[in-house]
């Protein structure tokens, strides 16, 4: 992928610094050294996305934009072929732990040969809010088609969208700290 990388900002006449690392531990890159950090589809891919949020923050700058993208807890939940009424049925429990079962070849959705985690709402949102960011959009990329052949991504997407797109600046760490001692934060239970 960093040479995919690399070869198109070539092409581009862009210069690029790679560096291969896990989204856990950015700590070889500076504080507050990003204006901007944009993050395809994959927290799936880790246990706890409170650490990547974490991580992130603290190489953003003070408002600065984090762009991110995440699949659905529902999408992740749901069967990957739709039962006898053509809809698709939910058969992984929201509160779970673990990896999510192997994915079958072919998906669009879901990839095979990974461990894939589900990252409920309160993750991904909740944990987002509370590592320092506010959220400025949330946007549902449509990818249903109503034409689509029961089976497929794009059928699928018409009962459960797969992704979402947050958009969220990070809040001079001050602002937030302060915010804290003077707000009632609800917590939850888990």
């Amino acid at each position: 992928m960093l040479e995919q990388d690399r070869r198109l900002a070539g092409a581009r006449g862009l210069t690029v610094q790679t560096v291969e690392t896990s989204m856990e531990d950015l700590s070889m890159l500076p504080a507050e050294g990003f204006d901007v950090v944009i993050q395809p589809v994959s927290t799936c891919y880790v246990p706890d996305v409170a650490a990547v949020y974490l991580q992130i923050a603290r190489v953003t700058a003070a408002k600065g934009l984090y762009i991110s993208q995440h699949k659905q807890p529902a999408s992740s939940q749901a069967e990957v072929l739709p039962g006898s009424r053509g809809a698709y049925s939910v058969t992984e429990p929201y509160y779970r732990t673990g990896p999510l079962p192997e994915a079958m070849d072919g998906l669009a959705h879901r990839e095979a040969g990974t461990l894939e985690y589900l990252h409920r709402w309160s993750e991904l949102i909740g944990g987002l809010c509370r590592s320092g960011f506010v959220i400025e959009d949330l946007v549902e990329p449509n990818h249903a088609d109503l034409q689509a052949a029961p089976g497929t991504f794009g059928h699928r997407c018409c009962y459960l969208p797969p992704f979402v797109t947050l958009k969220a600046r990070r809040c001079p760490t001050e602002s937030v700290l302060q915010e804290q001692t003077r707000l009632w934060i609800p917590r939850s239970n888990q």
